[in-house]
């Protein structure tokens, strides 16, 4: 099970999967995270965040919802996260 957290979003987590079923492919994610590379932040028990690498660079906005959880499971790191994101299990990305 993966997520799909656009930035604007409001209720609860957007169930995403990878289109081949498996794991998700760059250009699946360059293209759902409207981006051009990508950064993996670790979470905990196996679960990453798939965020753009330069969101904060190009001005995107921040993400409150994916921000909340980041410091949630990381409460002594005091940053945010920007424009939409996929939350996973990192075995989701070969």
């Amino acid at each position: 099970m993966s997520y799909y957290i656009p930035v604007n979003h409001k209720g609860p987590y957007i169930d995403c999967e990878p289109a081949n079923g498996t794991n998700f492919t760059l250009e699946e994610l360059y293209k759902k995270l409207d981006c051009k590379l990508i950064e993996v932040v670790s979470l905990q028990e196996g679960w990453i965040l798939i965020i753009d690498e330069e969101g904060k660079l190009n001005g995107k906005k921040i993400n409150d919802i994916a921000t909340s959880y980041f410091r949630k499971v990381k409460p002594y790191v005091h940053d945010f996260i920007v424009g939409d994101v996929i939350l996973c299990p990192s075995n989701l990305l070969q």
